[in-house]
């Protein structure tokens, strides 16, 4: 009797790799793409040009977002920082860009994650990412108004503890320190330390000068990822 042999297997090389990774976003319903270290598109997949509701025969190779003829190219910019600062980290960032998106241009929040990629010599030559819609539960009231943007889930700055940041983003939309001390289960006392404790990191006295700081080093656009999580629902 003949022992039984599996078949031979393809040989698991980095040029194998890279085909297969391909092969895996050409058959993924998630959106996936490649950009250079210019931000310059090398790779959309089916589903990102259904999300970007890119039109048929558009040739993005080379282009940038601000270059594509869909609602988001406006906010290009706010993108590109996504792209640098994922550029910086060897863990990703992530980030929620809200624009008109899909086939059907409807206004949503879709999530992103990038990731740096790097050549044979360790330098970065741009960044790989996908998407995921997702919709707001809790917190849908901070985002109401928003006009197409990108809510970034990487804070800005270092200069803040998580505890710190989840007081700086419910004061930043203008919560009561009562009304902040019951989202984080925390006393007025606490908070109202807390917040004095945070204008002296960043040199203001005030909830006004907090706001204007906010503005300044893009915490505007920033949501702590524990505080969505609580009330978001993740279509994973």
């Amino acid at each position: 009797m003949k022992e039984h042999q599996k078949p031979e297997s393809k040989k698991l090389t980095v040029d194998y790799l890279s085909k297969a990774m391909i092969s895996m976003m050409e058959h993924s319903n998630i959106p996936w793409g490649i950009k250079d270290n210019q931000s310059k598109f090398v790779y959309l997949n089916k589903a990102a040009l259904d999300m970007g509701n890119i039109p048929a025969g558009f040739d993005f190779e080379g282009r940038r977002d601000e270059e594509f003829p869909c609602p988001w190219a406006e906010i290009a910019t706010e993108i590109y920082a996504h792209d640098r600062k994922a550029e910086q980290s060897k863990e990703g960032v992530e980030a929620i860009e809200h624009s008109y998106f899909g086939r059907n241009a409807v206004l949503e929040p879709w999530l992103c994650s990038k990731f740096p990629f790097f050549n044979d010599e360790g330098q970065v030559s741009g960044t790989v990412c996908y998407a995921k819609r997702f919709s707001f539960i809790s917190i849908c009231d901070f985002f109401n108004n928003l006009k197409p943007s990108v809510v970034t889930l990487t804070p800005p700055v270092d200069t803040f503890t998580e505890r710190e940041l989840n007081i700086i983003f419910y004061a930043f939309h203008k919560l009561s320190s009562k009304d902040i001390a019951k989202k984080l289960c925390l006393s007025h006392r606490a908070v109202e330390n807390r917040l004095q404790r945070i204008y002296e990191k960043i040199g203001v006295t005030s909830r006004d000068g907090l706001i204007e700081y906010c503005h300044t080093t893009g915490l505007n656009h920033y949501v702590p990822k524990n505080l969505l999580r609580e009330g978001v629902e993740f279509f994973w």
